[in-house]
């Protein structure tokens, strides 16, 4: 980005404000000098932000003007949404003291991460899907990663890894995994599922497969979560 360079600049100043998570760059020179540019806004960290379910707007950006200086800055944040996944845009402006008008904008991108779904769920199990009987089932959710958590109970003894996938982490993925195995056999798991936009209930779709040698045994099944009742972070 060009910076202004006037033929004549006077008292030059630099002024530094530190006002929340907003760093405020305040340059300018005598209010005799012609100035036609806008004030310039500089973003700390990337274009677009990622933030978890439940976080509240913060940012750290610089603004900037090496003529008149800046009167006033403001911004609108009106369609993000903390409590719902997605994909929002916050515009921002600064005003100098000859009345130009500077503006920029940044994605935040709201998502489920691994923390967000840690702890302990209530649910059902249904097995087989769909023709099987639901019954009462919890399941702890645990090592959480920013895009990875573990079921604990599903497998007594093996703990199921889930990866969050899309660009907000709602989309659940099971990779295909070795849960136990013997000289004549293994079984594996595989599967995926859904959480909601608000992060409160989410089901996965799985599958069992027992290789016996040449033969195979297929079992499918459904867990259907609701009620975050265990909250490991506070945030949530």
């Amino acid at each position: 980005m060009i910076r202004k360079n006037p033929k004549v600049m006077k008292r030059f100043f630099n002024i530094l404000f530190l006002i929340g998570t907003i760093t405020l760059v305040f340059n300018g020179c005598s209010p005799d000098v012609d100035d036609s540019e806008a004030p310039e806004i500089y973003f700390d960290g990337g274009n677009p932000m990622y933030v978890k379910l439940h976080t509240p707007y913060k940012d750290s950006l610089v603004y900037f003007d090496d003529v008149s200086g800046i009167e006033s800055i403001w911004n609108d944040t009106t369609s993000y949404d903390p409590s719902h996944i997605g994909r929002y845009k916050v515009l921002y402006y600064a005003r100098d003291t000859k009345g130009n008008v500077g503006s920029a904008s940044r994605d935040f991108v709201v998502r489920i991460e691994g923390s967000t779904l840690k702890g302990r769920w209530n649910g059902t199990h249904t097995t087989p899907w769909p023709s099987g009987t639901a019954v009462n089932y919890y399941d702890s959710l645990v090592e959480p990663a920013t895009l990875a958590v573990y079921l604990s109970r599903l497998i007594p003894g093996s703990p199921v890894k889930v990866e969050l996938k899309s660009l907000t982490g709602d989309t659940l993925y099971i990779p295909s995994q070795v849960l136990s195995f013997t000289d004549s056999s293994q079984t594996l798991i595989s599967g995926s599922g859904k959480v909601s936009s608000d992060g409160t209930a989410f089901h996965i779709n799985y599958l069992l497969l027992t290789v016996h040698n040449l033969l195979t045994d297929t079992v499918n099944g459904r867990l259907d979560f609701s009620e975050h009742v265990v909250v490991s972070d506070s945030v949530n």
